[in-house]
């Protein structure tokens, strides 16, 4: 019996799925701070700007995916006003 247990199969470092799962979590909590906290980013159509510039840059035009703010609210504050309109309406 004891040659049988010799023979398995186990892996000499075998992988650490506790501190890969700790360093997910971790990642997703700060994510979700950092949403909380800096709700908004820069405009990834005019970099923030919140308008544009003719070839030669005479005139100028208000961009229209942020219209004109220069700002659009990130995924995961989207992702958050989202769960908390459902939740508000389940209440």
């Amino acid at each position: 019996m004891r040659h049988l247990l010799a023979a398995t199969a186990t892996p000499e470092h075998p992988m650490p799925w506790g501190w890969l799962l700790g360093a997910l979590t971790l990642a997703a909590v700060g994510y979700a701070v950092s949403c909380w906290w800096w709700p908004f980013a820069p405009c990834r159509r005019c970099h923030g700007h919140g308008r544009f510039a003719r070839a030669d840059s005479k005139v100028w035009r208000v961009c229209r995916r942020c219209k004109g703010s220069g700002s659009r609210l990130r995924t995961g504050r989207r992702v958050w006003n989202r769960f908390a309109r459902v939740r508000q309406a389940g209440q």
